[in-house]
């Protein structure tokens, strides 16, 4: 997606026209007080799952009879990478960054902690089935790693709710991840009573 809008931005100073782009891979539109850091001049970059997470807000709502851009959603993209947003009336007004040390720990995202550690730090790999196969197992360390990681995706969530003020429509779960029903339990368990819950397996 990136490099098509690279090709079309040459092609377009080469031989003239306008160059448009529909449904980006990044979007902008966080509300002001979702900008600022504790450092002067360092902002926290828009940079979450656009497109799965905008898809299936529209699915959601319409299965609701409502539009997406009446709705208010916290939508977790749950894979490789996690990220999860509140969705405002048709904006994503705030969302962890996946990849920029913000939010839940994943297979190969660090989360919120102040060190370059991720899952392949702890058992060499970032397969999710190969870890979740050693939980299965009853291998302590693997539990305590893996159920670290719900407890922080469900934190996230918490915090998103504050952000739309306890009005939320629904939490919207998506991404390879949500295979695994100890994810899905755990949201329900510690989420369930700030809005309706659904799965969406994949992306959209």
């Amino acid at each position: 997606a990136k490099l098509g809008v690279m090709l079309a931005y040459e092609l377009c100073r080469e031989y003239g026209g306008k160059m448009y782009t529909v449904n980006p891979t990044n979007v902008d539109e966080l509300c002001d007080y979702a900008r600022p850091t504790g450092i002067a001049g360092l902002y926290r970059r828009a940079q979450t799952h656009v497109l799965n997470q905008k898809g299936i807000g529209a699915i959601h709502a319409k299965a609701m009879g409502k539009t997406y851009e009446e709705c208010n959603f916290i939508i977790c993209h749950i894979d490789g990478g996690i990220t999860v947003t509140a969705h405002a009336k048709g904006k994503m007004i705030d969302s962890t960054e996946g990849a920029g040390g913000d939010g839940p720990f994943t297979p190969t995202r660090l989360g919120s902690i102040p060190v370059m550690e991720v899952l392949v730090s702890h058992f060499g790999t970032s397969n999710s089935d190969t870890v979740h196969a050693l939980v299965e197992q009853g291998d302590r360390k693997a539990q305590v790693i893996w159920n670290t990681m719900i407890y922080q995706l469900c934190k996230s969530i918490g915090g998103m709710a504050a952000v739309l003020e306890g009005q939320v429509d629904g939490i919207l779960l998506t991404g390879g991840l949500v295979r695994f029903g100890d994810i899905v339990e755990g949201v329900r368990r510690r989420c369930g009573w700030i809005a309706p819950i659904t799965v969406y397996p994949g992306e959209c």
